[in-house]
């Protein structure tokens, strides 16, 4: 179900390419719950990464929907090609945003972010400023990706609420008449 709000807050937002968000919702959230990353966050780094293009190529080569560098995969190696597969895309990006943030960052997305986009230049007292913004601008994203999935739910929700009570008072009336 949270797919389906996924893909919802997508279409709601008007995010660029939000048919690929749509059509890889359940690998987002498959991957999120493995990799113990938001699946706003997720879909927070692919917007800020390649706009949700699943065939963006940098000019550094990082490939993909998530823009992973095809020399950081092993277990197994990918190539620019592979990354270019959204499915796979997100797998790898995940995996990558878990190493970030948990082992790198120790739990701070502000550093994990940094660090997945700037690499190990993150910490310390030179900490990369094209890094920073990067992660200040992927968690903007989730918040208002966060806020969208939420509304879109709960309009789901209160519609239900109201469909429910509909059909209670419509069997209540049906019940009178009897």
């Amino acid at each position: 179900m949270n797919s389906f709000f996924l893909c919802l807050a997508a279409l709601s937002m008007n995010l660029h390419n939000a048919e690929v968000i749509c059509e890889h919702s359940a690998d987002i959230i498959e991957q999120s719950e493995k990799y113990n990353v938001k699946p706003s966050l997720i879909v927070a780094v692919g917007r800020v990464e390649s706009r949700w293009t699943p065939e963006a190529e940098s000019y550094g080569n990082a490939c993909g929907v998530m823009q992973v560098l095809p020399k950081y995969t092993k277990n197994p190696k990918r190539s620019c090609e592979d990354l270019k597969d959204p499915e796979v895309g997100i797998e790898v990006g995940a995996k990558k945003l878990n190493y970030w943030i948990y082992k790198y960052g120790k739990g701070n997305k502000n550093t994990g972010l940094c660090g997945y986009n700037a690499g190990f230049r993150c910490k310390g007292e030179n900490k990369n400023a094209g890094g920073l913004n990067y992660a200040k601008s992927v968690l903007k994203w989730e918040r208002k990706i966060d806020k969208s999935f939420r509304k879109e739910k709960h309009k789901y929700e209160k519609k239900n609420v109201f469909d429910y009570l509909f059909s209670l008072v419509k069997n209540i009336g049906d019940y009178n008449n009897e």
